[in-house]
């Protein structure tokens, strides 16, 4: 793992920390994703999360019906759309442009099949993670982007809450706050971090410094590992940004171990 650490136990992953899934991986042409934390990277769980995947999905094109159990999935749909198909529970969901939605697996499980019926690619941001307690039952719901609260948290930083205690989405693991930030050139971002939590930054344009020198760029991940001590992160725009945030609990800690082999070298 080439990650950058820091005085502060922050890690900044690039491209060489990532992988890239495809058709041999997943077993249906058109669906790539960037694996940021999952089994096939070294990072494999921080806090509740298990798997963040950065993923693009062709038109006429996605992934087939397939089984998955007691984990929640965030889906945040930044272009295009996915129809969402759960053949296992009839339940069917639509995920448009800046929606997120809350595929819940439960005890039940679900057995969902994805699929981008638009004409243009869709870019969707995805994170998994536990639950504690598993639901009893499978759902499927969604908080629509013009429902998505919209506020100034800062001087210059415009954010869009997805999960939070203003956005009215209810998730069942310990993801405490999901956001998209825009920040002007000049502008910073701040990040309160109490006991137990911890975070993870995936900057979609720009550039951002942290206020102890490390240059967060478009592509990178700056990962906070959970900690015993309250934190404040603060990141000053160097160019305008735009930048996903998620907010956790403790769940896992940091989890790192060698990559599981991918189909296509298996």
């Amino acid at each position: 793992m080439s990650a950058t650490r820091t005085k502060t136990e922050m890690l900044l992953l690039t491209s060489d920390d990532y992988v890239v899934l495809g058709e041999a991986d997943f077993g249906a042409p058109g669906l790539t994703a960037t694996e940021i934390i999952g089994p096939f990277v070294p990072l494999q769980a921080c806090g509740p999360l298990i798997m963040v995947h950065d993923a693009l999905v062709e038109p006429q094109l996605g992934i087939g019906h397939h089984p998955h159990r007691f984990n929640e999935r965030l889906f945040y749909i930044l272009e295009g759309s996915l129809n969402h198909d759960d053949s296992l529970n009839g339940i069917k969901g639509f995920m448009g442009r800046g929606d997120v939605a809350r595929l819940t697996e439960g005890m039940t499980g679900m057995l969902h099949k994805e699929w981008n019926n638009g004409g243009e690619r869709t870019h969707a941001f995805i994170l998994v993670y536990e639950t504690r307690p598993v639901p009893e039952r499978a759902s499927f719901a969604a908080l629509r982007d013009a429902e998505a609260p919209r506020y100034e948290e800062a001087p210059g930083v415009q954010t869009k809450e997805l999960v939070g205690p203003r956005a009215g989405l209810e998730v069942h693991g310990d993801i405490r706050f999901f956001a998209d930030s825009a920040v002007e050139a000049g502008a910073t971002l701040g990040v309160d971090l109490a006991e137990g939590e911890g975070a993870l930054l995936y900057p979609l344009e720009g550039e951002l410094r942290t206020d102890d020198g490390l240059t967060l760029r478009s592509g990178n991940a700056l990962i906070l590992p959970p900690s015993d001590a309250r934190r404040r992160i603060a990141l000053s725009a160097r160019s305008a940004a735009r930048v996903l945030r998620v907010e956790h609990g403790p769940g896992r800690g940091l989890m790192t171990g060698k990559p599981r082999l991918q189909r296509a070298g298996a």
